[in-house]
């Protein structure tokens, strides 16, 4: 068995902040934190009431900002390239600008964009990514060796899809190819680094997946206990399309319950247009959502309605779904949920927008909890593993003043609402700072 490296213990004085629940955010001005050869917090709290320890050298960080690293649950790295591209809605967006992009994503141009790409995560604060690659099985293995050497935490997979593909291969070999492609990718990565890889089956949606792929698919999960990433009830035209290519399902989620693709290891993107029989199964199967309101927004797809999902029991983190979405930074995807559920909740009697405490808990902890970890990362607490961001905030407010002086209530909120500002410092997985190498290219 490989024994774990030996890390430094690390010692840090600065600000810190974490959720403590959905809707409570511990601060401290003047903290501690440190952590042990382990890659584990052995003491978040109060400078003053810092360990006192022969082989721990504090390190001062005093005016920078410590918090939990982001977990982002929906992305698309061949996607990258083509982001900010607007006017369309989901599915002429894909014809015109995702699915050429992504055919087009050959092992030569993953091996060129996947470490920028990465490092592009890490400098929003992300150490854990939720990512779709292409159809195309050795570009995919050529995203996962970089995602090794990056340091941080990916769950990801192979793009599948049987019709509607892009593909070269005939119709009668599509199917073949990914499941045979994405099996094999998932023997090779799933688990390795240490646990920090994860793989994800991945058909696309409904609309180009036949029952034959998402039951294999299903098959597949179940034997590797690996993750099922895909999406659902995005966009209206999207759901009228499902309706007639599977006309003896109750509804857009009943296409995935009778293919065994729901489940604890399913995420589900986007699931706006769901009715409440829809919301149940979810619920009963435990399977998690990806809520990503900038990319809503951007394609003009809708708005979650994250109040009935809670309401249900199910589980949903955040993801900045590029390049549907037009920015990597959890801080703008935040800011686009309050946005668009302020809108939503305008229009009707009885409102209900996520509080800014609720959405910084569902890109950090709530990420965690979305893909089985919240037991043991997304807060700054004893115990938990030390994925973590330092940030410099000198630029989040106006002429210069401090944001760290401020209560906990107003520097989320400046955040939140100014946090693409911020610069990212320093940042860390399992004790490992992963800003210690750049990639050449970038």
């Amino acid at each position: 068995m490989n024994q774990k490296p030996t890390k430094t213990l690390i010692g840090l004085r600065c600000a810190w902040m974490s959720s403590v629940s959905e809707e409570e955010i511990a601060y401290v001005r003047d903290g501690a934190v440190a952590w042990d050869e382990t890659g584990h917090f052995v003491f978040v709290g109060e400078w003053e009431q810092r360990p006192l320890l022969d082989d721990l050298v504090w390190n001062d960080q005093r005016g920078r900002l410590l918090l939990p690293g982001f977990v982002d649950v929906h992305a698309h790295l061949p996607q990258y390239p083509v982001v900010g591209r607007a006017g369309h809605e989901l599915l002429p967006w894909l014809n015109r600008f995702v699915f050429p992009a992504e055919k087009a994503f050959s092992v030569a141009r993953a091996r060129e964009h996947a470490p920028r790409f990465l490092h592009e995560l890490k400098q929003n604060g992300i150490t854990t990514s939720v990512l779709f690659s292409s159809i195309h099985e050795d570009s995919t293995h050529e995203c996962f060796e970089h995602a090794e050497t990056s340091g941080l935490r990916i769950v990801m997979g192979q793009m599948m899809m049987d019709r509607l593909s892009y593909s070269d291969l005939a119709p009668t070999e599509r199917l073949a190819a990914a499941v045979e492609g994405s099996e094999r990718l998932c023997a090779r990565w799933h688990g390795t680094a240490n646990g920090r890889l994860r793989y994800a089956f991945s058909p696309r949606f409904a609309v180009a997946c036949s029952m034959e792929l998402m039951q294999k698919t299903a098959t597949l999960a179940n034997q590797s206990g690996a993750f099922i990433q895909t999406h659902l009830s995005e966009n209206r035209e999207e759901l009228r399309i499902v309706a007639g290519l599977f006309p003896e399902a109750p509804d857009y989620t009943g296409i995935y319950e009778q293919a065994g693709l729901l489940g604890q290891r399913t995420l589900m993107g986007h699931a706006i247009h769901l009715n409440a029989r829809e919301r149940e199964i979810l619920a009963a199967t435990e399977t998690k959502v990806a809520h990503c309101p900038s990319s809503n927004l951007f394609l003009q797809s809708g708005v979650m309605d994250w109040k009935s999902l809670d309401a249900a029991g199910v589980k949903w983190g955040l993801g900045n779904d590029v390049a549907g979405g037009p920015e990597l930074s959890p801080w703008e995807v935040m800011k686009a949920a309050f946005h668009s559920h302020a809108s939503r909740a305008a229009e009707h009697e009885h409102p209900a927008v996520p509080s800014l405490a609720r959405l910084f808990h569902a890109a950090t902890v709530g990420g965690a909890m979305v893909l089985g970890d919240g037991l043991h990362r997304g807060k700054l607490a004893p115990g938990q593993t030390a994925d973590c961001v330092l940030w410099d905030t000198t630029g989040v407010l106006p002429y210069g003043e401090c944001v760290l002086d401020r209560d906990v209530d107003e520097i989320l909120s400046a955040l939140v609402f100014r946090g693409s500002r911020a610069q990212v410092d320093q940042l860390w997985v399992e004790g490992e700072n992963c800003l210690a190498q750049v990639p050449q290219n970038v």
